[in-house]
């Protein structure tokens, strides 16, 4: 696990956000800046999480979707629904492939597609993966459950505005003072 800082950089940058005037700023960088700061945090504890099981996250969520979508997708919709460039997606099935988590087979109705297929080793590696990251990360966010459901709803709600989705996902069941509607 990798040491934690004597002082907050965000706190600093916030510091100097105000004292150079851009008072009307500051809180939106310490948002932005906490956000990716997290996100960063996630990511290496996801990655240390399934290091023993040789995954990295991102090689976690190519599996994830495949398994939930009965176990294949062409590539350019993985691509998609993972958000990521397609060079990226060649380069995690290609990864994904040389370890025997997945396999290519062409498409049934469209020849210039490829399909990603999980393997019976992938799906089986997919369920480790999800009992370890279910006990060390997601149930231990250092959050109590009605924070968790704040944060959910809040970045909900922002994701929405900047158009990470177009209608009611249903969110809105976590109410802004954390509590159930």
């Amino acid at each position: 696990m990798r040491r934690s800082m004597e002082s907050d950089p965000i706190r600093e940058a916030y510091s100097l956000w105000i004292e150079n005037g851009w008072t009307e700023s500051a809180e939106g960088l310490a948002a932005v800046s906490s956000i990716l700061r997290v996100n960063q945090v996630l990511a290496r504890q996801a990655d240390q999480i399934l290091a023993p099981i040789n995954l990295t996250f991102a090689r976690y969520e190519v599996l994830v979707v495949l398994y939930f979508n009965d176990g294949s997708l062409p590539l350019a919709r993985l691509g998609r629904q993972l958000q990521v460039h397609q060079t990226s997606v060649t380069n995690l099935i290609d990864k994904l492939e040389a370890q025997g988590l997945i396999k290519r087979t062409p498409h049934p109705t469209d020849r210039r597609s490829t399909v990603a297929q999980i393997t019976t080793a992938g799906s089986s590696l997919l369920r480790k993966a999800i009992k370890r990251l279910n006990a060390d990360l997601f149930s231990n966010l250092g959050l109590t459950s009605e924070e968790t459901r704040l944060l959910i709803a809040v970045l909900a709600k922002m994701r929405h505005s900047w158009g990470d989705f177009k209608e009611d996902q249903g969110w809105d069941i976590f109410a802004l003072d954390g509590a159930a509607r």
